[in-house]
């Protein structure tokens, strides 16, 4: 099970941060209401409680570091409660109080959770690394498309199953997979103000399927042309659990066979076309399988096996590729090939 750590929230981005804290809220029965970022007047969340027709407000600071919130802090945001007239304030550090801020905190209603409470609290109402964002809220099937981005509407039918943070390449994006889509979302950052954007939306009709490897997975899509989107996310054996649960959705078009990685080099057999490629560069090669006429492996003592196929393109010209299962391959290949 995992657990909720300090240095695993030191790491996170301070939007997300707050996303993390109104879950967190959430989960304990509030109303919560994350204010714009950058733009927030001292306030990070307004979270709220009505019972038998008693309503309580609280606003919330998050305070995201390793030095401790000292007492010029409290002060400051003890004056936000008489300012919007709500019932206190709650302050929320990875870190920890000073003596003389806990002493001012205890004076005007401030409440103060540090980092040792607050991986207590996470790990108790966010266990497994799950945040409220993840989950449905409200009816089955409806979901603000504030959660994936500006400008993203949500069809009719269509559900958020998960969202989380990856790296493909060496930019980080949010991920965003409903049963009929995947949303990339990038984020920027400006002098004042701090910006997301959905960067592509993949419809999952358009997958192909999911190259694996140890903590790392390379997504497949494309239609006339392969894309490529080589993925890497603490929660990568969950996300790949996910992909394989929407293959009955793109099964039923072109799919991956096979595939296989030589550094940057990966080949790959679908149910229509072989395609060479490499991750950095591009496509190297692709051959119709409807063009394929033949497969072979040669070799011998002391030789490696090596595939060739041959491609009736007018003229029959036999490709060298490099695999690390040849008469595999080979074999697929010719499965493929009968098929047309």
């Amino acid at each position: 099970m995992a657990k909720w750590t300090l240095e695993e929230l030191l790491i996170t981005d301070p939007q997300d941060f707050e996303i993390l804290l109104s879950g967190l809220f959430k989960s304990m029965g509030y109303r919560t209401e994350p204010t714009q970022y950058s733009r927030d007047r001292g306030v990070d969340i307004v979270i709220s409680i009505e019972n038998f027709g008693l309503s309580h407000t609280w606003l919330v600071q998050a305070k995201r570091y390793t030095g401790s919130v000292g007492v010029k802090e409290v002060r400051e945001y003890s004056s936000l409660r008489y300012r919007d007239r709500v019932d206190g304030v709650i302050i929320v550090t990875t870190s920890t109080f000073t003596r003389e801020a806990m002493q001012e905190a205890a004076e005007h209603n401030v409440k103060l959770i540090d980092g040792n409470l607050l991986t207590g609290m996470l790990n108790h109402y966010l266990p497994d690394g799950q945040t409220e964002l993840s989950k449905h809220d409200g009816k089955r099937g409806e979901r603000s498309s504030e959660e994936i981005g500006s400008g993203a509407i949500l069809k009719n039918g269509e559900e958020i199953i998960t969202s989380e943070v990856v790296l493909i390449g060496n930019e980080k994006f949010a991920i965003t997979i409903t049963n009929r889509n995947i949303f990339l979302k990038k984020e920027s950052s400006g002098l004042f103000s701090k910006s997301s954007r959905i960067e592509e939306r993949i419809e999952v009709k358009e997958m192909i399927g999911l190259h694996t490897e140890p903590n790392k997975a390379i997504l497949i899509t494309g239609n006339k042309k392969l894309k490529l989107y080589p993925l890497s996310s603490r929660k990568l054996p969950e996300l790949i659990g996910i992909f394989d649960t929407l293959q009955p959705e793109y099964l039923r078009g072109e799919h991956l066979i096979l595939s296989s990685r030589n550094g940057d080099r990966l080949t790959i057999l679908t149910s229509k076309r072989l395609v060479i490629t490499d991750i950095s560069e591009g496509m190297l090669m692709e051959i119709q399988n409807k063009k394929i006429v033949g497969a072979e492996v040669t070799g011998g003592f002391l030789k490696k096996d090596q595939l060739h196929v041959l491609e009736d393109s007018g003229v029959v010209t036999k490709h060298p590729v490099d695999v690390d299962d040849p008469v595999k391959w080979k074999d697929l290949i010719g499965e493929c090939v009968r098929s047309f």
